[in-house]
């Protein structure tokens, strides 16, 4: 893994491992097991036991809920299945509600992010 995918958090508030597993969840229109979470994710090589404890970690975050359930047409134990607890805008929401409560004048925040994000990148300090 990169130094700088271990060392960097998201703005989602996140690790860079939770946020890669995130995105495929928040993509993702059906229950995954985590060799699928694993498969699709956009993020260097890491290995099956610790993409399943990430995905457990953010099921107790309330990130993902999680099922017990069989594997359809593989024998075997049955495997946990998840899913994200909310859409990724209702999740980025809930943070951006969590900074208004720091901001004196949080309408004036809220402008101003919202007049930022129509300013060319150049332009933004």
């Amino acid at each position: 893994m990169r130094s700088d995918q271990r060392e960097q958090r998201s703005p989602l508030g996140l690790g860079p491992l939770e946020t890669a597993i995130m995105q495929v969840m928040w993509e993702a229109d059906h229950w995954l097991m985590v060799r699928d979470i694993r498969d699709r994710m956009n993020y260097a090589p890491v290995t099956y036991t610790t993409v399943a404890q990430v995905t457990r970690i953010l099921s107790e975050k309330g990130l993902l809920i999680r099922r017990l359930g069989h594997r359809t047409g593989k024998p075997g134990p049955a495997a946990w299945w998840y899913r994200a607890a909310r859409p990724m805008n209702e999740h980025i929401g809930e943070l951006i509600a969590r900074l208004m409560d720091y901001s004196p004048d949080p309408e004036a925040a809220l402008a101003y992010a919202m007049a930022a994000r129509q300013r060319p990148p150049t332009e933004q300090h």
